[in-house]
């Protein structure tokens, strides 16, 4: 067994996302050999998962991450290149059967993995993952050189490390001794950093889709639309390109579709996946479409610009937690039947794995009254807006289940503050293989963008 510590250090983005990320793989690691897997610990979730995260291929005997410990997380300024965001870094103490190169090429690939770009020396970075001891050996070869040579110098590094012993030696010289050795200036430039539990989205940025043209959400008045679901190629780019004509902002289109009969017609998943790419690449619409099963987060993650939670998912907190981990704007539905306070919970979930980027969506709860598909509660817009201040789109379609009242809804919708809506666009609805009885005509989406550009909309 070897003890590997390691720094890692992101300024890029989901800053925590990426941080958890890194962190994930390597406490979740299982090996290849020649293509296949040799160890599936934690069943068959872990093993989906995994297959896709786990770069590294060893020749002969497995070997494997067995343990983690993990320092606090600390807020640090730019070190060495100092025109560029703040980083957050944390170190790792790991237990684990890897020789020190196949610890860096585990290391390297994780980068890899995770978009890592070597632009500028000591630029910004999504991730970077440094072997900083390995036992107490030394290393020096021409890729790898252990004790790491510039961790004295770095507070980022020793502050995080102290939290994992203040035993460990650099070279014959104890890391206390060393961090205070440190300039004070150094010193005051790192902090622990907390997710403020008392308000998580506290620190909401501008959420702005770029695509053709950005697209603001808390600003604009965005218009979604689309089909329930994605039945082909040319239905999907039919839609795609009249409601682009009409002034909408983003388009949708389920390739995975949640139904409650497992006989209904359950979406296209990857054909419809590679669709929407398709779709999106030829009218440059930024799109978004939902993610139902964590195993799928890959896919999904490459093929849209907003990652939909649907109100089946609103609770499934592993699936939110992954979610929040993404560098990308994540939608989260209303649950079926569930509470303002219950949904605000949910959207924790992602905002304390560092994804700032969400976007509240009201698609109607279930009631006792039965005259529409769902009661749409559209109290939920002004007070979540002042509960999270996060932005909040209506979805009339599911809402009210009736076509002729997603029209008036839309209106309601946007006279309550709401920051814009999401309707179901279809060519020909009555021929829908989903949801046809409360999709849109060309006529009809046409006919209410007409009195939405000329009450609440500037295109």
């Amino acid at each position: 067994m070897n003890k590997v510590y390691l720094s890692l250090g992101t300024n890029m983005g989901n800053r925590l996302g990426y941080l958890n990320r890194a962190c994930d793989m390597i406490e979740d690691m299982t090996i290849f050999l020649d293509g296949k897997i040799v160890e599936e610990e934690k069943g068959a979730f872990s093993y989906e998962f995994k297959r896709r995260i786990t770069l590294v291929t060893i020749d002969k005997d497995s070997v494997y991450v067995f343990s983690v410990k993990k320092s606090k997380i600390y807020e640090t300024k730019a070190w060495g290149y100092t025109e560029q965001p703040d980083f957050l870094n944390i170190c790792l103490e790991v237990d684990t059967s890897f020789n020190p190169h196949e610890m860096l090429r585990f290391c390297q690939n994780i980068e890899t993995r995770l978009n890592r770009k070597r632009i500028i020396k000591w630029g910004p970075r999504t991730i970077d993952v440094d072997i900083l001891l390995y036992n107490n050996e030394v290393i020096d070869t021409e890729d790898l050189k252990v004790p790491h040579p510039l961790m004295k110098e770095r507070a980022f590094v020793l502050r995080p490390l102290l939290d994992l012993g203040k035993d460990l030696d650099i070279n014959g010289e104890n890391i206390l001794d060393a961090f205070n050795n440190l300039p004070d200036e150094e010193k005051r430039n790192i902090e622990e950093f907390e997710i403020d539990a008392e308000n998580p989205f506290s620190q909401q940025k501008k959420i702005i889709v770029n695509r053709e043209k950005g697209v603001e959400f808390g600003k604009d008045n965005i218009v979604i639309a689309g089909p329930c679901a994605i039945e082909s190629y040319e239905q999907f780019l039919k839609t795609a390109e009249f409601v682009k004509s009409q002034g909408a902002d983003i388009l949708r289109g389920g390739a995975y579709k949640p139904r409650t009969s497992s006989f209904s017609f359950n979406g296209l998943k990857e054909e419809g996946l590679e669709i929407l790419k398709e779709v999106r690449k030829r009218t440059k619409m930024p799109v978004i479409t939902e993610l139902m099963d964590i195993r799928d987060l890959e896919k999904v993650y490459d093929s849209t610009d907003i990652i939909q939670i649907g109100s089946r998912n609103m609770q499934n907190f592993p699936l939110l937690s992954e979610a929040g981990k993404q560098d990308k704007p994540v939608m989260l539905k209303r649950g079926l039947a569930a509470t303002i306070n219950e949904w605000i919970c949910s959207a924790e979930y992602i905002a304390v794995e560092g994804n700032e980027k969400i976007i509240m969506c009201e698609r109607g709860i279930r009631t006792y009254d039965d005259y529409t598909r769902n009661t749409l509660d559209l109290a939920a817009v002004p007070i979540i807006k002042k509960e999270t201040g996060l932005p909040v789109i209506v979805d009339p379609s599911h809402g009210t289940g009736i076509r002729d009242l997603v029209a008036p809804m839309s209106y309601a919708a946007l006279a309550c503050g709401a920051d814009g809506i999401m309707v179901e666009v279809h060519p020909n609805p009555d021929e829908a293989l989903s949801d046809g009885e409360q999709s849109l005509d060309f006529d009809n989406f046409k006919e209410m963008m007409e009195k939405i550009k000329k009450n609440y909309k500037n295109l």
